[in-house]
């Protein structure tokens, strides 16, 4: 994680290494979910402006060996930036957690 402040905005850039495109868009599809009333833009991944700033989450790697997303946070504020990290971080964990119960459920699944 990567913290910066340019005037007047705090800025936090995250990285996280995804196993699927699959994962990306559901990701996408939750935080729509969580922050459906903001405005919002679909153009290049997700852009969701709240009131004191902005995020954005977008697909930073493509290569599918190595897929990772960008999720960067500005905020007027580093309270309100902190608030909306925790979050979005929170939607992943738990997504991350579904993902992990839907691939032991495949793996232990009996052959037919």
């Amino acid at each position: 994680m990567n913290i910066a402040f340019e005037s007047p905005f705090h800025t936090i850039t995250r990285y996280e290494k995804i196993e699927n495109i699959e994962f990306y868009y559901q990701f996408l599809n939750w935080l729509k979910g969580e922050f459906d009333l903001y405005l919002m833009e679909e153009l290049d991944g997700l852009k969701v402006y709240y009131p004191n700033g902005l995020f954005s989450v977008t697909l930073y790697s493509k290569n599918e060996k190595d897929l990772s997303i960008e999720i960067k946070i500005k905020s007027k504020t580093l309270k309100s930036a902190n608030q909306v990290s925790l979050e979005i971080e929170t939607i992943h964990n738990r997504l991350k957690m579904v993902f992990l119960k839907k691939t032991r459920a495949v793996e232990l699944k009996p052959a037919s």
